[in-house]
C-alpha cells in the first residue's frame, strides 16, 4: 500500500493538477502590479526656477511655486541633496514641510494647517543625501518648503518622480 500512494503515476496523478493551478493563479494574478516610476524631474521654485544648485541662506524659508499634481499617481518619490561649503559650524537643522492643497487653489504654510514635516541636519563640508516617497493617497497636490535653521547657507538640488499602478491585464 506504501508503494503505491509513493509510486510514480499516483504522484504524477496528484501533482499535475496542483501544477495546473499554480499556473493559472499566475496567469490570473501574476499581472505587473509594481510602481511604473516617471523620470525625474526637478521642483520648481517661487520664481519657476528649478531647484537645481538652490541656496537657502539661515533663517530663510522656501516654498516651491509649482505644485506637484498627484491626481491619477501612486506615489512620488523625493531625491533631495543638501551641501554646505565649509562657510562656518552646523548649529541647527533644516525642516522639510509636504504642503498640502486644501481647496485646490490654497495650501497649507509651514506655520498653519497640519502639514506633514519632519528634520536633518545638515554637516559641515559634507553633503547630505535624503530620499523619501510619499502616498498620493494623502495628497492631491504638494509642495514642499524648506526651513533652514541650520545656521549657514545651505545649496539644495530637490528633485521629483511619480509612479502609476499598470492595469492589471
Amino acid at each position: 500500500m506504501v508503494k503505491e500512494i509513493f509510486s510514480k503515476e499516483n504522484i504524477m496523478r496528484r501533482l499535475i493538477p496542483i501544477i495546473l493551478i499554480l499556473i493559472s493563479c499566475q496567469l490570473v494574478y501574476g499581472a505587473d502590479t509594481g510602481y511604473n516610476w516617471g523620470d525625474w524631474g526637478f521642483v520648481k521654485d517661487s520664481n519657476d526656477a528649478d531647484w537645481d544648485d538652490k541656496p537657502i541662506a539661515d533663517n530663510e524659508t522656501e516654498t516651491t511655486g509649482t505644485a506637484i499634481d498627484l491626481d491619477g499617481k501612486a506615489a512620488c518619490m523625493f531625491s533631495i541633496t543638501a551641501v554646505e561649503d565649509d562657510t562656518g559650524a552646523i548649529d541647527g537643522v533644516v525642516t522639510i514641510y509636504l504642503l498640502r492643497d486644501i481647496d485646490g487653489t490654497n495650501y497649507e504654510t509651514t506655520t498653519s494647517g497640519n502639514p506633514y514635516s519632519f528634520t536633518f541636519t545638515p554637516v559641515q563640508n559634507a553633503t547630505v543625501y535624503l530620499a523619501f516617497p510619499i502616498s498620493a493617497s494623502k495628497f492631491d497636490k504638494v509642495k514642499p518648503a524648506f526651513k533652514n535653521e541650520a545656521g549657514q547657507v545651505l545649496v539644495f538640488d530637490v528633485r521629483y518622480k511619480t509612479a502609476t499602478i499598470p492595469a492589471a491585464s
